[in-house]
């Protein structure tokens, strides 16, 4: 484990206007995080299968479509209107896009394609990005890896989700070790209604798999799922302030914890 200190020269151009790369913009994290950085005036180069109609009239965002299932042709993403990412640098890298792989499900059902194929976009593909833009001559000062539970609390029913996430905390884990002057967020974002989390919580097949139907009974609770729109709010709250919210290098963190420790360490009884 080792702190990241980050220069005045790095501090200047957080503060300053950002060039910010973000996977899976076309719907979920990926979108809101886009849309908030572009309406505080950054520069976003976003990237998606299916392309983002409400995001496409901001004049400061660049997309540029890609199948993540290809990793081994990355170099093509990183073509024409996205050369400048590697070119100029940017800022901040979040890797957020994923799949499921067709979870809820016993491991003997999947096949070893269907399991290589979500590795390719969870994990390999992220590997694959993250060599290209390490490699430029102005690196990120932040790379924010979309993490989960599923990576280290494992449930039946979850076996390519698990395995890839994971596998994308290692990454995260391995290369904040061998790259410390980059700060690498591994966030576990847990309780977000989107696409992917409700294909996992109701599902069919949902009601075979014990934790799976405690999961989905929690996520019709009120209040307990968030949109992304606030969990894009909480990331760049945690990621502008890590120090406070306890979040390390390379070391994953659930969201939810980190958001419920900085709140009772910040709320004025507990500095009374």
């Amino acid at each position: 484990m080792h702190t990241v200190t980050r220069n005045p020269t790095a501090e200047s151009r957080e503060k300053a206007s950002q060039r910010v790369f973000i996977t899976g913009v076309s719907s979920g994290i990926g979108e809101a995080l886009a849309l908030l950085h572009l309406q505080n005036g950054h520069t976003v180069f976003g990237t998606s299968r299916r392309q983002p109609y409400g995001l496409m009239d901001y004049p400061d965002f660049h997309f540029r479509s890609f199948d993540l299932s290809r990793p081994s042709a990355m170099d093509e993403l990183f073509e024409d209107n996205f050369a400048s990412v590697l070119e100029q640098g940017v800022d901040r890298v979040f890797l957020n896009a994923g799949v499921s792989g067709n979870v809820p499900g016993r491991g003997a059902e999947f096949s070893l394609d269907e399991l290589q194929h979500v590795l390719n976009v969870n994990v390999l593909a992220n590997k694959a990005m993250l060599d290209l833009v390490l490699s430029s001559s102005r690196r990120p000062t932040t790379c924010v890896l979309s993490a989960s539970m599923a990576g280290v609390r494992f449930r039946a029913g979850t076996l390519p989700y698990s395995l890839s996430k994971a596998a994308l905390a290692a990454l995260g884990g391995v290369y904040a070790e061998e790259n410390p002057q980059v700060f690498f967020a591994v966030l576990g974002l847990c309780n977000v209604d989107t696409g992917l989390s409700r294909q996992v919580s109701f599902s069919q097949r949902t009601a075979d798999f014990a934790d799976l139907k405690s999961l989905q009974q929690r996520a019709l609770a009120p209040g307990y799922m968030v949109s992304p729109a606030q969990r894009a709010k909480d990331m760049l709250a945690v990621i502008d302030a890590p120090d406070a919210y306890g979040i390390k290098s390379g070391i994953f963190v659930d969201m939810r914890t980190a958001l419920a420790d900085h709140q009772k360490t910040h709320s004025p009884l507990s500095q009374a």
